[in-house]
This record gives structure tokens, C-alpha cells and sequence, in this order.
């Protein structure tokens, strides 16, 4: 599937962690759309690097409460534990074999009243994103932003019953039955339905609509794949990047440009709004830090007593109040993930503030942002802190945000390409080493680092320097040094600021 932009700028989700969160939120989801049945107890089977991060992500919570129906924005995440017992439901977790399947996956296995037993396989592949590629240990590849026939049977049915279908799937399960799977980019027809309900050997039928709230992707964009087509498309058409964003989110979701600046409008009120929330003293899920670093910061910067000046200590102070605000299961908007959602709203609001933008000229720089994110993830760059480390997290985050801000000050499609370029070299290598399972430390004051980074960066590109390295082999070392990190320093709890004396004595006191 194309990547929409409001997965960059988003998804809106209730914290702290869009791999482990949002992403197992939304696989709950999806099994409960596919399965569509009454549950008397879920069994989760978790990734085994997740052993030691599962419970301070809450992504136990967010797996059974999206298989209660739950979305990944609605706040009874936080308890859906508590609830799913209270409704009668039994929880358990337990682990994947190790080196069979892909990191952040998990297996919802749900049991029902009657004895049935059905399973929904997904893997969330970075910043909320995630994929589905079994049902009933059947292999399929399933996005969540499409519509799905999904159809129990005990013969094959012909492919040509699911009328109009972008993809028909099958396979046999363990259990002996057929399982199919008609992929539509749009509601399918009733009268298809009436077709398959009406098979004999038809035992279960079920329609999952998507999960995604901004549309499927109808159609595949060429000029995606690179900064520099990109450059050239815009070039060509006489547009900016911000309204190449738009043109490319229209493009793949057939939505008007209204109704994608609306959303952008949305996702911008919900980044102030969590700037604000911020600004507040928090109780963090394991109290790892003070909970009111963001505030301490900001009376600092109103008494003018940073030897930094005035507008990097605001943005900052501002990015770890809303970090601070994710670690609390706050409602924050991933950009593009939670682990990095302070650095995008702290920018902007604090760019706003000093300059006296308008909404308008903010959101527009984050269309550009979002771009830049759609480049990369077109380029197979992973946001996920577990497979491609803190540089995929933080370091994409700074520098799609320096990108965007240095969008608002300049047309030239080099400076603004550069100006990511510059601050993504700054960061590559990042390491992901959470001292326990929350995202607390070091995550929260890393994004303090992003906003210095985003800021000098743009700085540097709007004065005409520029990276040595084109933009699109900055990406292409992005990923290589992804893949070359050491398992132990991606989201592992072993190496780095983990392996401390201060963090073992930390996990063992939270263990016990």
C-alpha cells in the first residue's frame, strides 16, 4: 500500500509507543473486524524481544482492547485489561519462538463460548503502520486500509465469486477449512455478499472495513519513490511541496483537497492541543523522570535564564511536555512516531509563537514534512525503534520537522531537501536503549536533542549551505546503517544506556 501522509503526521493515538501501542492497537483491531465473534478469553503471542518492553508500552492493553473494538485514539486503552475481565473475558500473553518471525508481531488468538478458536497474525512495521499476513495461520497479506470478505468454508470457492475484488487469497487451515479472502478498495456490493452467504458449504462469513480513517490506496504514485523526483514532478507541474503533498495524498486516496487540508487542520489543533496538555505536571506510567521537566524548562525560558536564547529552549521545553504528556497515555499525534512525538508540535508551535505564523502557513510546512516521511517509507526506511534503532524515531522526526520549517521560509525545493539531508546525518546511528520498558529515558530528553538539530539544520540549509551527500543517498545510508545496527542496541533493554548499573538496578527494582 502507499504510504498516506497522515501516517507521518500521525496516527492521533493514545501514548506511549506507536510500534507497541498504536500499531498492536490496530492489529487488535483488525482481528476484530475479521473475526467478528464473541470472545471468552484472547491469548496474545508476542515478538520474545518484546518480553521486556510489552507491559510499560502497554501493548497487552492495546492488543486485547483493540479486539474489543477498541481504536488506537480511544481512551479506554488505558484500562481495556480491567474492562475485558470485567466483561467476562480471559486475558493471557505469551511469546513467538525466537528468529522465526518478524519483530513487533503478534498472534490474537481468540476462543469463543462454544469451543471455536480463531487466530489473526500482524506485525507492526513502524509508526503505527502495520500489516496482517495470517488468518487461522493461513498466509495472507492484508492491509488495514482496504475492505475485506473474509470467508470460512469447507470447499474451495471460485475466486470469480468475489466480484470485483482488487486480490482474492486462500488457503487451508489447520482445522481442515478454507479460508478466503476478498481485498475491495471500496464497500462491496450486497449482492456478492447474498452470492457467498448463499454457498452451501459456507460456514462463516464476515466484512472487515478498513481500520485506516483517511482512505485506501487506489492507485500507485511514480514520482514517490525519491527527493529528486519528487523535485521534478513539482517542477514540472509548478507546485510547491506542500501542494505536491496534497496532489499526492488526493492522487492515492481520491479524497478532495479540502478534506485532506481539513485533516491536516485537525492533526494541527490536536499537536497544539497536546503542547498545552504539556504544560502540565504528569504522573508517567513508571515515574522514571520528574514528570514536569517540559514545565521546569518553560519557567526557565519566561524568566529568560537560558544561556541558549529564547526560541530552541521554548521548542524545546514545549517537545518534552508533550513527551512527557505520551508517557502518561496522553492523546498526542505521532510524527512519525510516539517515541518521537514531542519534536514536530514543540517546532512548530514554538515557530508560530516567535514568528507569528499563521495556521495555515504551519500546516502547509507539515504537508511538507509528511512528504519527505512518504519519500522515505517509499524507500523502505523503518520508523520503528526495535528495527532500525533511535535514528529512525528521533532522526527522521528532526528531520522531516527541519524540512518542513525551513518550508515555510523558502520555496527552493534544494534548501528544503537539504536542510533534511544535514539533520539527518546528524543523528544517523541513533541508538534505541530504553533503560526498562517505558518510553521514558532516555526517550523523552532525546527529543530535546531533535528540536537543537531541526532548527540548526534549517538554519544552515536557508543560508545556502549544503549537504554533501545528495538527500536521497542520506536516505539510502539511513538505511543501510539500520540494517547494520546490532540487534542489541534496537529496542532491546541489553546495550547502550540499558547495560548502566543505573538501569539494571532500575529494572530489577520495577521487576520486583
Amino acid at each position: 500500500m502507499e504510504t498516506s501522509i497522515f501516517e507521518i503526521i500521525g496516527p492521533v493515538m493514545i501514548g506511549p509507543s506507536s510500534s507497541h501501542t498504536a500499531g498492536m492497537a490496530r492489529i487488535g483491531m483488525m482481528a476484530n473486524r475479521i473475526l467478528q465473534v464473541e470472545a471468552a478469553s484472547v491469548r496474545l503471542t508476542l515478538s520474545p524481544k518484546m518480553r521486556t518492553t510489552y507491559y510499560g508500552h502497554r501493548s497487552d492493553a492495546a492488543l486485547f482492547g483493540g479486539t474489543l473494538g477498541m481504536s488506537e485514539d480511544d481512551p479506554e486503552i488505558r484500562d481495556a485489561i480491567a474492562i475485558a475481565h470485567a466483561n467476562g473475558v480471559e486475558t493471557k500473553v505469551d511469546f513467538l519462538e525466537e528468529g522465526k518471525y518478524p519483530e513487533n508481531s503478534a498472534r490474537v488468538t481468540v476462543y469463543t463460548k462454544d469451543g471455536e478458536e480463531y487466530s489473526v497474525f500482524g506485525t507492526s512495521i513502524g509508526g503505527g503502520s502495520i500489516l496482517i499476513s495470517e488468518i487461522d495461520r493461513v498466509p495472507m497479506r492484508l492491509t488495514a486500509d482496504t475492505w475485506h470478505v473474509i470467508v470460512w468454508s469447507e470447499t474451495e470457492l471460485a475466486k470469480e465469486t468475489f466480484a470485483g475484488a482488487k486480490e482474492v487469497q486462500q488457503g487451508i487451515s489447520e482445522k481442515q477449512e478454507y479460508v478466503t479472502c476478498g481485498t475491495f478498495l471500496e464497500k462491496p456490493d450486497e449482492s456478492m455478499l447474498e452470492l457467498l452467504r448463499g454457498q452451501n458449504m459456507v460456514k462463516k462469513i464476515s466484512l472487515a472495513s478498513p481500520v485506516l480513517a483517511y482512505g485506501s490506496s487506489k492507485r500507485h504514485v511514480e514520482w514517490i519513490s525519491s527527493c529528486d523526483s519528487v523535485c521534478e514532478y513539482a517542477e514540472k507541474e509548478n507546485l510547491t511541496l506542500a501542494e505536491t503533498a496534497v496532489r499526492y495524498e488526493s492522487l492515492r486516496s481520491g479524497f478532495s483537497e479540502k478534506v485532506i487540508r481539513d485533516r491536516m487542520h485537525e492533526q494541527w489543533l490536536l499537536m497544539k492541543e497536546s503542547v498545552k496538555k504539556g504544560q502540565e505536571e504528569h504522573q508517567l506510567l513508571y515515574g522514571l523522570t520528574s514528570g514536569k521537566d517540559g514545565k521546569m524548562l518553560m519557567q526557565a525560558v519566561e524568566k529568560e535564564e537560558t544561556i541558549s536564547g529564547g526560541t530552541i529552549p521554548l521548542a524545546t521545553a514545549m517537545a518534552l511536555g508533550v513527551m512527557e504528556y505520551n508517557g502518561s497515555m496522553g492523546c498526542i499525534v505521532a510524527a512519525p512516531t510516539a517515541g518521537s512525538s514531542g519534536i514536530a508540535p514543540g517546532c512548530m508551535t514554538a515557530l508560530q509563537q516567535v514568528h507569528q505564523l499563521s495556521d495555515k502557513q504551519i500546516e502547509d510546512g507539515l504537508f511538507v514534512s509528511a512528504l519527505i516521511g512518504v519519500i522515505m517509507a517509499a524507500c523502505d526506511v523503518s520508523f520503528s525503534g526495535s528495527v532500525g534503532g533511535c535514528q529512525g524515531e528521533v532522526g527522521v522526526s528532526s528531520a522531516i520537522t527541519s524540512a518542513g520549517m525551513a518550508s515555510i521560509f523558502t520555496e527552493d525545493k534544494e534548501a528544503i531537501m537539504h536542510a533534511m539531508a544535514i539533520c539527518m546525518k546528524n543523528l544517523l546511528g541513533l541508538v534505541c536503549d530504553p533503560i526498562a520498558a517505558p518510553i521514558e529515558v532516555p526517550c523523552i530528553k532525546r527529543n530535546a536533542v531533535g528540536v537543537a538539530n531541526a532548527y540548526i539544520s534549517s538554519d544552515m540549509a536557508l543560508a545556502g549551505v549544503r549537504s554533501f551527500i545528495p538527500p536521497d543517498e542520506v536516505i539510502d545510508a539511513l538505511i543501510d546503517v539500520e540494517k547494520r545496527l546490532p540487534s542489541e542496541l534496537k529496542c532491546a533493554t541489553i546495550g547502550g544506556l540499558a547495560c548502566t548499573k543505573t538501569a539494571v538496578c532500575t529494572r530489577k527494582k520495577l521487576t520486583q
